[in-house]
């Protein structure tokens, strides 16, 4: 699994935020495209502490279980839990300006490749190294720059 700490990797992602435009169109999913750059941006703020997230039901399997597929498997197209705050549809989030949040995205990723100091534990899957947290951002900003067709 790829990890947004590695350089390389953090310049493919930055190059693939920079393809996409306000008239991309999710190829699953409810979001557009704005929601979609909101809610990676707020994702990167659970490991910064600057967001600390409610998860919206009971765990359906042990967090060590949870740790193992967000680290080692791509997310399933169909929807997955998601913390309550960063569920844009349900929480009728639609963000107007597209380059606001474009640019908002790229600052967060670069804040977060910066820090010294990240939360020790994921809320869904338990205790997370700086390691962990970066093979999780790659996984989820991935799986939803492919939602987005880039």
């Amino acid at each position: 699994m790829k990890n947004l700490l590695t350089p390389d990797v953090k310049n493919e992602v930055l190059a693939r935020i920079d393809n996409l435009s306000p008239e991309s169109k999710a190829l699953w999913g409810k979001m557009n495209v704005n929601q979609g750059l909101r809610h990676m941006a707020m994702a990167f703020d659970t490991a910064t502490g600057e967001l600390d997230p409610t998860v919206a039901q009971r765990l359906p399997m042990p967090k060590w279980l949870i740790k193992f597929f967000f680290l080692n498997t791509k997310p399933p197209k169909e929807k997955v839990q998601t913390f309550v705050e960063m569920n844009m549809v349900k929480q009728g989030i639609n963000p107007p300006d597209f380059e606001a949040e474009r640019q908002q995205l790229k600052h967060n990723i670069e804040k977060f490749y910066n820090a010294t100091d990240l939360v020790p534990e994921n809320k869904l899957a338990g205790k997370f190294n700086r390691q962990d947290w970066g093979k999780l951002f790659y996984n989820h900003t991935d799986h939803h720059l492919r939602q987005f067709g880039v």
